[in-house]
């Protein structure tokens, strides 16, 4: 028994209910304490726990990354609900060399966090651009973390021209239901010869993969700024570059059979994409949208149109879900319906929004501009889940 008063199965439903933090204190209590909260099955029922309705919005806690150009960004922990500061995070260098700026999350899943960390002054004036892309998983609520191994080039390809500035690569992170490994997608687009490459890293190996994907070499793809990770499948914007193919499409990839498929998008009269996000557990797509403004001071406005994607045995069919009929960008769409802005149509006191699509309701939020800043955010749930020592985790859970 763990307890003197308590049966194991009791002291065991209860602590599945606390929160990481209290968890990861009371590892210290005991040897017992401290096997059963790193073992796999209590791992996974503390997790089911955190995923329950009841617990939903509890257990989310959001990362607000704040940067300028060329200053290293800043990191802050802050709740799920009004995004009220808890702490501030030093993810470099805990995660990243020091000249890295800025960081991109890629997304969460069961509450791991994968980001990327480039260093503008490496990929431009390094030896080795690759090296200046840094890519990292990390668990905010155990503060466990693991920088993934570097993968090196063929001498003979190059993987973006000279005057290219942008980097020509993507990324997809999630989890592959059928062996719950976590899985991480880069997709490299090399330029002599021009081809695409992706490579897929296993956590349970920590080491990367280059799988036969046959992609169009001849299309445009790219990374969501908002997580696009649901339901065991990845998804990219994809835009074509040749004549014979006219429409964008949704390129999904399923994380068990490592295969790509290809979606239609609405009709092309919508416009062109410009991001994917998941809202209410549905694959959304944002089109932006000009309109004529009600304000004095401005002649036309963008506005957003969010659809979401229908998708059946037959085929996938999209619907129109709302439109944000306000001039700035969404930082963030949550699990309750609500849309963070960043604010930007605000004249003074610049800060972040909460948007309410149904009623049109604008509330700021305690975040405010310090001057030419820009704004990321990412939300995970917490949880246990071991970044390192994942292989020995899934091991003891099917023994």
């Amino acid at each position: 028994m763990l307890s003197r008063h308590l049966p194991e199965d009791v002291v065991t439903e209860i602590l599945s209910t606390l929160p990481v933090k209290s968890l990861m204190r009371f590892k210290s209590v005991s040897k017992a304490w401290y096997a059963l909260i790193r073992n796999p099955h209590f791992i996974t029922k503390h997790h089911t726990s955190a995923i329950s309705d009841h617990n939903r919005n509890h257990c989310r806690r959001v990362i607000l990354e704040r940067y300028r150009a060329i200053d290293t960004p800043r990191f802050s922990m802050h709740s799920n609900d009004t995004l009220e500061f808890s702490g501030d995070i030093h993810l470099i260098p805990q995660l990243f060399s020091e000249d890295v700026t800025p960081v991109l999350f890629i997304g969460s899943c069961n509450g791991i966090v994968c980001a990327v960390g480039i260093s503008a002054e490496r990929f431009h004036f390094g030896p080795d651009p690759d090296r200046a892309w840094e890519i990292g998983l990390w668990n905010p609520a155990t503060r466990e973390s693991k920088r993934l191994p570097f993968v090196p080039r063929p001498p003979d390809f190059v993987p973006f021209p000279p005057d290219f500035r942008v980097p020509s690569y993507d990324f997809g992170f999630g989890i592959d239901l059928n062996t719950n490994d976590f899985k991480v997608v880069k997709i490299t687009c090399f330029y002599s010869p021009r081809h695409y490459q992706v490579e897929v890293y296993n956590l349970t190996t920590d080491s990367w993969r280059v799988i036969d994907a046959s992609l169009n070499s001849a299309d445009f793809i790219k990374t969501s700024n908002f997580p696009s990770y649901l339901n065991g499948f990845c998804y990219w914007l994809n835009f074509p570059r040749r004549c014979d193919r006219e429409h964008n499409l949704l390129l999904s990839f399923d994380m068990s059979n490592e295969m790509f498929r290809e979606i239609m998008l609405p009709h092309d009269d919508v416009g062109s994409p410009a991001d994917i996000a998941i809202i209410n557990d549905s694959v959304a797509v944002i089109f932006p949208t000009y309109s004529i403004s009600s304000r004095n001071d401005v002649g036309i406005s963008m506005e957003y149109e969010i659809w979401v994607m229908n998708e059946s045995i037959v085929e996938c069919s999209w619907t129109k879900l709302f439109t944000i009929a306000v001039p700035s960008r969404p930082l963030q769409f949550r699990d309750d319906g609500l849309i963070v802005l960043n604010g930007g149509h605000c004249v003074s006191d610049k800060c972040l929004v909460l948007f309410d699509p149904r009623t049109g309701e604008l509330k700021n939020l305690p975040i405010y501009d310090e001057g030419s800043e820009m704004f990321k955010l990412v939300s995970y749930r917490e949880s246990l889940v071991l970044v390192n020592g994942w292989r020995n985790v899934l091991e003891q859970q099917y023994t």
